[in-house]
């Protein structure tokens, strides 16, 4: 499938799934009068845990159906069930049916590992691109969800979210019908890439230890500025900002990963550290912004040099999954961190993340030099290609989807 169009329904998939994400406290209090401190660290994490289950089984559903269909058939369910939220009569309704909306969704991640690796100019290039579509759909994604929760009921802002979700199903259908008789969505494997599984595994759990790190401090985040004396608008501006940064700072990634090399990644994590524990010692809008400011610049830099050795290291998907699956963990670990913190006082999730963040900053691998990682990825000619598909063994030709899924193998997302 074309290039732009995967990350598009990336970025489509991530706005649509965290819109509401900053605003589930308000929403659930207004909407359902549901108060609990702690309904939102577990409404995500059965969420998590349901695309947790739903991965391996649509992957090993697209080893005996086109990737496009079930990509379809998945993305069709969600419009029907992003509509449904909204004539959700109560809390525990709700959550089922966002349970199922992640479920069908789920199906998109299987295309996420081989996007950055299939960039022409090399892994990192990939990464940079990447990165930046998934934080301009976390800045889409927050202004949706600010419209849903500034309406006098909540409830009735919610179709905007099926809206989203049609739109994304069209382009699929649309380019999925062209692509599906040119060898699926499958990505060509990398020219001597190698997986490094002793490093891998490093990977793994400082993967899993930076995705706690930065989503537990999503959760109360509006909470604590509003709690501090800011509107809701102001909030979510506030809760918006790192992203913004996070586009601002890309751009300078190759020129500052070039100067500082392998500290590039401890100096971001360091950096993002330092202005998480800022957050937590301020409320005044003007410093707050600030430190969510340089947040925002400490988290890009660590994510995309954090990627880029991630995809260094995994050469293929089997291998990558391990990651995956460590980053999974880390997202459904999250939430449970932010309330378990937040119960004594909501500057607890900040706090928590500058610790594990700095704990990374000083326990940062030493990065060895792979001699693929910066070449350019070659042209794989359309003929050619069919006839490379024609040729692969018997293993890939039950693959069609060109991502071999064991657990879960999913992308990872900011």
């Amino acid at each position: 499938m074309n290039r732009g169009v995967l990350l598009c329904a990336a970025g489509l998939h991530m706005a649509t799934q965290s819109a509401l994400a900053p605003f589930y406290p308000k929403l659930f209090r207004e909407a359902f009068g549901v108060r609990e401190f702690g309904a939102t660290g577990g409404f995500l994490m059965v969420c998590q845990l349901a695309a947790i289950v739903a991965l391996p089984l649509w992957g090993r559903a697209a080893r005996r159906y086109p990737l496009a269909r079930l990509v379809t058939a998945g993305q069709s369910a969600a419009v029907l069930l992003a509509a449904s939220l909204a004539l959700a009569p109560d809390f525990v309704t709700f959550t089922v049916v966002s349970i199922l909306l992640i479920a069908a969704k789920s199906v998109v991640l299987l295309a996420y590992p081989s996007i950055a690796r299939s960039h022409t100019k090399g892994i990192f290039p990939g990464v940079l691109q990447y990165v930046a579509v998934l934080h301009a759909a976390s800045i889409a994604a927050t202004l949706l969800g600010t419209v849903v929760v500034t309406v006098p009921n909540p409830r009735l802002a919610l179709p905007l979210l099926a809206v989203a979700e049609l739109a994304l199903l069209v382009l699929l259908t649309v380019v999925g019908r062209r692509s599906a008789g040119r060898n699926g969505w499958a990505q060509p494997p990398v020219p001597g890439a190698q997986s490094d599984k002793p490093k891998v595994a490093h990977l793994a759990a400082f993967v899993l230890a930076y995705a706690v790190a930065v989503y537990a401090v999503r959760p109360y985040f509006t909470e604590y500025a509003a709690e501090g004396g800011t509107s809701t608008q102001l909030a979510a501006f506030l809760f918006v900002l790192p992203h913004i940064a996070v586009l601002a700072v890309l751009p300078g990634a190759t020129f500052l990963r070039r100067t500082l090399g392998s500290a590039l990644l401890p100096t971001a994590l360091a950096l993002a550290a330092a202005t998480l524990a800022w957050q937590a010692a301020t409320t005044d809008p003007t410093s707050l912004a600030a430190a969510r400011t340089l947040f925002g610049a400490g988290l890009g830099l660590s994510q995309v040099a954090l990627d880029h050795r991630v995809l260094t290291a995994s050469g293929d998907s089997p291998t990558y999954s391990l990651i995956a699956t460590a980053q999974t963990a880390g997202l459904l670990l999250a939430p449970l961190v932010a309330t378990f913190t937040a119960k004594a006082d909501l500057t607890g999730p900040l706090l928590a993340g500058a610790a594990l963040l700095t704990l990374l900053a000083l326990l940062t691998p030493t990065e060895r030099h792979h001699p693929h990682e910066h070449a350019p990825r070659p042209r794989t000619p359309r003929r050619v290609a069919g006839v490379l598909a024609r040729g692969e063994s018997s293993a890939a030709r039950q693959d069609p989807v060109g991502v071999r899924v064991r657990g879960t193998d999913q992308a990872r997302s900011a």
